[in-house]
């Protein structure tokens, strides 16, 4: 058995073997890391900014507020059921704000990624999703690239516009799915309160 080596502070050295294994582990992770940013880096970045639609709710429109369960339930069935999302993109209202889980090809290897992002209402009611930070496991990424893959390789749908300059995703509520034939514009995301209120009607 090899002995191992005390410092003169009393530390006990890691063996050779221990020493080597750390080291292994750091490069790999270290190399998974420039992988990633390069692949990325290859990425086109241009996205045409987008301006969301104006529902036209008839005069009997109702205002309708939810808690921050209600709206995940609604927004599950509504938008993340979407056939053109599901499986690659999902959408999750925290205490914090927006979180955006994805799936993308990356060197002919599915990764996962979980974007952090602030919402803001509209003038015409829709939800725009400003990007804060993003991050594949525990290895935080630039959020332009990101972006920028989402918009350019993901088969989106129109309610779904993405702005990589700006670091945005607006979220269309005047071309989302019905609810019960309806339409709805947000009126107040405060995720930190709580509250989530949004005007619904039938369209003209």
């Amino acid at each position: 058995m090899q002995r191992r080596k005390v410092t003169r502070f009393g530390f006990v050295m890691p063996s050779r073997d221990r020493v080597q294994g750390i080291i292994t582990g750091v490069g790999a992770t270290i190399v998974v890391m420039v992988l990633i940013v390069i692949g990325l880096l290859l990425l086109p970045q241009d996205r045409q900014q987008a301006v969301d639609t104006q529902p036209q709710l008839s005069q009997a429109a109702f205002e309708v507020s939810v808690d921050r369960t209600e709206l995940n339930a609604i927004v599950e069935k509504y938008l993340n059921d979407d056939p053109s999302l599901k499986n690659k993109f999902r959408f999750e209202m925290t205490k914090t704000g927006m979180m955006v889980y994805g799936t993308y090809k990356l060197l002919g290897q599915n990764v996962d990624f979980g974007m952090k992002m602030t919402p803001e209402v509209t003038k015409h009611g829709g939800i725009l999703l400003h990007a804060d930070s993003v991050a594949v496991g525990q290895l935080p990424l630039p959020v332009k690239y990101v972006m920028g893959y989402i918009g350019n390789m993901m088969n989106l749908p129109d309610w779904l516009n993405i702005n990589t300059s700006k670091q945005t995703i607006l979220i269309d509520l005047g071309k989302t799915p019905k609810v019960n034939d309806m339409r709805f514009k947000a009126v107040t995301i405060e995720p930190a309160q709580n509250k989530f209120v949004f005007r619904g009607g039938f369209t003209r």
